[in-house]
């Protein structure tokens, strides 16, 4: 599928700012799933760009603003060609036994705890609980996947971007980035690596997906000698060509969208706008 993107967040201040420093991982991933075509980043008041790769290979631009402003707006534009990371089928007949020789150094860091997932004993039963007697890895997480879709429910606003897994464990509600957090806890509480994953979703004129008001986030699971795949517990279906990849770490704060700070007087807070738009183009 062939997207053309539009994203645009804006802060709007109660009072003048100064020295804000931003993050921002808004550029489309570009491997052997997906291709990006075209990508623009605009920022008002104007700044310069720069940029980097992060821990995780996440494509970050930086910028700071030192004057006083009221206003920040943060505009990406992009043209995006996606393919199914399933059309070969699904990573099946991996059993569990894989786990313990085929994760290095370089998955290990999402086998544990991270800044909004714990790996806990009641974590852990529940993991036991669903996997039941299942040794296929992706097969389990699949059924993790399903659990979740079935037994949580989809409740905008009533979670925030702090809010940690094991809130969202407790209170059986939240939005896409909860379930993400909730899925990597139960995969890394029984041994699979999982990741969370920042992008898009597009929603077709006949769908009726969940998370596709803003950026949307999944959960990707790591099978021994096949790689990472992703699976969306929101809407409890396999991240497919609809799925556009922008950054992924071990949490949330690993792949915030735009991430910073600023200097500002008491109450200085700021009021949160966020439009965006897929459109695909080769329908």
């Amino acid at each position: 599928m062939r997207f053309r993107v539009f994203h645009r967040t804006r802060y709007v201040y109660r009072a003048a700012v100064r020295d804000s420093y931003n993050e921002v991982r808004l550029r489309p991933v570009t491997d052997d799933k997906s291709r990006l075509e075209f990508f623009l980043l605009n920022v008002k008041p104007p700044a310069r760009l720069q940029h980097f790769r992060d821990n995780w290979l996440n494509y970050v631009h930086y910028f700071d603003i030192q004057e006083p402003h009221t206003d920040l707006t943060i505009e990406s534009q992009a043209t995006i060609n996606t393919t199914n990371p399933y059309k070969e089928g699904k990573p099946l007949g991996v059993p569990f036994e894989a786990l313990k020789s085929g994760v290095d150094e370089m998955i290990a860091p999402f086998l544990g705890d991270s800044r909004y997932v714990a790996v806990t004993p009641e974590v852990w039963r529940l993991g036991i609980d669903i996997r039941n007697d299942c040794n296929d890895v992706f097969e389990t997480a699949e059924a993790v996947m399903h659990h979740i879709y079935r037994e949580w429910s989809y409740s905008p606003s009533t979670t925030t971007a702090s809010t940690h897994m094991n809130e969202v464990l407790q209170q059986k509600q939240g939005v896409c980035q909860d379930f993400a957090h909730l899925m990597i806890g139960i995969c890394r509480s029984l041994g699979i690596p999982a990741r969370y994953v920042s992008g898009y979703l597009y929603n077709g004129p006949e769908s009726h997906l969940r998370g596709t008001q803003a950026s949307h986030a999944w959960c990707e699971v790591f099978v021994p000698g096949k790689g990472w795949f992703g699976l969306d517990p929101t809407n409890d279906t396999l991240a497919d060509e609809r799925h556009i990849l922008i950054a992924t770490g071990r949490d949330y704060q690993d792949a915030a969208p735009v991430s910073g700070h600023f200097d500002g007087p008491p109450g200085a807070t700021a009021a949160l706008q966020v439009e965006l738009e897929v459109q695909r183009l080769d329908a």
